[in-house]
Parts: structure tokens; sequence; C-alpha cells
């Protein structure tokens, strides 16, 4: 799915622009105009939670995401892979649990709006869920594949 990268990727430049003008616009506006856009400083909170949860999936998509390797660093062969494989398993089981309970959140915090945009909450809490789903679909993408071809994610192909 070359095409949903591409689309990921432009959206996590398009969100982070649009946080740099909206916060640099407010900047100038406090300091030059002496008066401050209301609205700006809660839509780059909510810029900055959008940018979290789809960069986290950019992350798993590039193997990039935090992991603990003080083990598998000090084994190799296939008790190397083994761990690797728990590794990825137990991200797509933790991926699973805030997936599931985000969207618990989402869903009960539909009708609550944000002070200044009036914003349904539910907009800023579904990126948690949808970056969920992305980062599911390419760590399962991932281990998939390294199961299949039988090799760890750091080996060459």
């Amino acid at each position: 799915m070359v095409l949903l990268d591409r689309l990921v990727r432009k959206l996590v430049i398009l969100i982070l622009a649009a946080m740099v003008v909206i916060v640099a616009a407010n900047v100038f506006c406090r300091f030059a105009l002496q008066f401050s856009l209301y609205w700006a400083d809660e839509l780059a909170q909510i810029l900055l939670v959008w940018l979290t949860f789809i960069g986290a999936a950019l992350a798993v998509k590039d193997k990039s995401h935090y992991v603990l390797n003080f083990l598998t660093d000090r084994i190799s062969g296939a008790a190397q892979r083994y761990f690797k494989l728990m590794q990825q398993l137990i991200s797509i089981v933790s991926i699973l649990i805030l997936l599931y309970f985000s969207a618990i959140v989402t869903w009960d915090v539909r009708y609550w709006t944000m002070p200044a945009t009036e914003i349904s909450r539910a907009f800023v809490y579904m990126v948690c869920p949808i970056g969920c789903l992305m980062m599911l679909y390419y760590a399962v993408k991932i281990t998939l594949r390294d199961f299949k071809e039988g090799r760890s994610e750091d080996e060459n192909p």
C-alpha cells in the first residue's frame, strides 16, 4: 500500500506545517498586534495530538518505534527470531488494547466540545483509534512478512 504510506506522510507534513503557521501567527499577534487568537492554542493542541498518533503509525511502519532490545541484542539465531517475534506480538496486543479503550473513550466524549473552537472532543480523541488501526496494519504486516520469510525484522531480505 504505497499510496497509504504517501498519504500518511503527507498528512504528517500538513499537520506539522499547520501547527507552525498557527503558532507563529498567534505569537505574532500577541507580541506585535497586542491581541491573541483565542482559538490558536486549542487548535495547535488538537493538531499536536493528531501528529502524535499519525506519527506513531509511521514509526511502526519504519520500525523506529520504541522497543527494548536488551535481551534480543545479546542472543542470535532462532532464539533471537523468537524473541523479536514475541516483541512484535506484544506490540500488537498493546495496540489492540489501546484501540479498544480509546474507541470507548472517543464514543463517550462525542457530545463534549472544546471551549474555544467548539469542535467535538471526539474529533480530538478519534485520532487514537485511527492511529491504532494504522499502527496495527503496519505491525501485522511486518510480523507476517518476517514470520513468513523466517527472519527477524533487522536482517536483510
